[in-house]
């Protein structure tokens, strides 16, 4: 039986995002020029002040792999989250993701499914009973004209209180009262979080090793506080 590991955070967030509602503005936010999206032709009203976030739902898809070419693909759920939103631009956030919601989801049957959730849960990787929570927390997002993705999110992911940067790039799109997010894959390498089983750290036979790369991928969703609004002082 394969027995893997490998999470899905940052980060970071599932960073991100997909919205139920269709976007309104706040009554008397100022506004700032409408500026035109070339590649889909539309226009986007940027309203300036400082507005706030909630994460109302999100997902972390994760895989990983032995160094034979066998794979795990799951997910874990984003359990809450805040982001803060300047002038339009995402400013900074923090997203909980629930470790316990970890799911394996490329095995069908009900028996091997349940005993490889329950190691990916144990001491050997990620120990969610002492560590039931992974933190992603930002303070910087960096613009990029990427095909899959237009933000770079720079930030700090800490598992088994363990904390280390990560860079996530995602496709961010906000309008009005929601806020959407949606990364292409990117990894992390799990033996910087303490997670070494069966790691080439150790000198694991090769027919036993586990790749320490990590794939991730995160969709994220967040609605607008009402109370958030603040328009800066003129002049």
């Amino acid at each position: 039986m394969l027995r893997l590991s490998y999470i899905a955070l940052i980060l970071v967030f599932s960073l991100f995002l997909s919205c139920k509602n269709a976007p309104t503005a706040l009554q008397g936010a100022e506004v700032d020029t409408a500026r035109q999206d070339t590649a889909s032709g539309t226009t986007h009203v940027v309203e300036k002040g400082t507005f706030t976030y909630t994460v109302t739902n999100g997902t972390v898809n994760w895989s990983g792999k032995k160094a034979n070419g066998d794979s795990h693909e799951g997910t874990l759920s984003i359990e809450s989250g805040a982001l803060k939103v300047v002038d339009g631009k995402l400013q900074s956030g923090r997203i909980q993701v629930n470790m316990n919601t970890l799911t394996v989801t490329s095995i069908k049957d009900g028996g091997e499914k349940r005993d490889l959730e329950s190691h990916l849960k144990d001491v050997d990787f990620f120990e969610v009973n002492k560590f039931p929570e992974a933190t992603f927390v930002f303070n910087e997002a960096l613009p990029s004209d990427m095909d899959h993705f237009n933000e770079i999110i720079v930030g700090d992911l800490t598992i088994k209180q363990k904390t280390h940067g990560v860079n996530v790039p995602v496709q961010l799109k906000i309008e009005g009262n929601d806020l959407t997010a949606l990364s292409p894959v990117f990894s992390i390498n799990r033996t910087k979080w303490g997670i070494n089983f069966r790691s080439g750290l150790l000198g694991t036979l090769k027919d036993k090793l586990i790749e320490d790369n990590i794939m991730l991928s995160i969709r994220l969703s967040a609605k607008r506080n009402p109370a958030s609004h603040q328009v800066p002082p003129k002049g």
